[in-house]
């Protein structure tokens, strides 16, 4: 008898605790800036703005405050605030082969698809090598798990990453800026600036940069560090609304990255300089590793 009835008190502590804590849970992810009751997550996974309770699709939506809050600056660091996302980076940062359910791609060639499709504004990324510098200024990021080929077409067999930024709003001048300063002399400053053009229209830009010296110590003398960062990205959005029923959003955005190389962790001394440090590198090679990309959609 005792025995059951501190299992009805376990489980009823539970079920308070549960009953409490989500609406809490719901509250702090709605940071999509939709228009929603209060707690309440609004996703466009089906084409259609629903409720995230209401979809009948799996999936995980994060809100561009929490992603902000979360320091998470770039695509790869997804997979640490989604479950069961994972991903594969053959040629480096910003390259995420996706995997979602067991299902992914396993090819070094850069004109493979992944099936898990990435969109980045509705704007379908087919090679993994275009997403450039993806996360700033962002009002929210869906991950749909399972197959989505009904909805979104081919290359969905495992699921589908959305990536959503912020759009201009009418009648609005608003906009933010922040900056940091960290290890290695690294310099971060990203913002936003929204301004209405007339009653009807408005115009977001956005942008971000990033710089920071190598930590990736080059013994060999004259030679640059390597891992270093060196990076920017700009976006602009256009939104005119003639009618209640009709809109039309023209979005351009680029990104360049020009860091040098990546180095590889030391190894014994058998197949490794002789009193290199599990940090340090002797390399001959002092090429930058460039990547631009370069967008528009309406």
């Amino acid at each position: 008898m005792r025995e059951r009835l501190l299992r009805n008190t376990a489980l009823s502590a539970i079920a308070i605790f549960t009953a409490t804590a989500t609406p809490a849970f719901a509250q702090a992810q709605s940071d999509n800036g939709s228009e929603s009751a209060p707690g309440e997550i609004v996703v466009t996974a089906a084409k259609r703005s629903e409720n995230l309770q209401s979809v009948p699709i799996s999936v995980s939506a994060i809100g561009g405050d929490a992603l902000e809050k979360s320091r998470i600056t770039n695509v790869d660091s997804l997979v640490t605030k989604v479950a069961n996302l994972q991903l594969t980076s053959i040629v480096g940062d910003n390259t995420p082969i996706f995997a979602l359910r067991g299902v992914s791609m396993s090819d070094y060639s850069l004109n493979q698809s992944s099936p898990v499709a990435t969109y980045y504004d509705e704007v379908y990324k087919g090679n993994f090598a275009f997403l450039g510098v993806a996360m700033y200024d962002l009002e929210r990021v869906e991950v749909l798990r399972g197959p989505q080929g009904t909805l979104y077409g081919k290359n969905t067999t495992g699921g589908a990453v959305n990536i959503i930024s912020r759009d201009a709003k009418l009648g609005e001048t608003s906009g933010y800026l922040n900056a940091g300063y960290g290890n290695y002399n690294r310099v971060d400053v990203n913002g936003a600036v929204n301004v209405p053009l007339g009653e009807k229209a408005a115009l977001r830009v956005a942008g971000t940069f990033s710089r920071a010296d190598g930590w990736f110590k080059n013994v060999v003398p004259g030679l640059p560090d390597l891992a270093s960062t060196r990076e920017y990205a700009l976006r602009g959005t256009l939104k005119f609304e003639p009618t209640d029923s009709v809109r039309f959003t023209l979005r351009a955005s680029t990104s360049f990255q020009n860091p040098q190389n990546y180095g590889i962790y030391a190894q014994p001394e058998a197949v490794q300089r002789p009193g290199l440090s599990r940090w340090e590198i002797a390399s001959d090679v002092s090429q930058r590793r460039r990547a631009r990309t370069t967008s528009r959609s309406r």
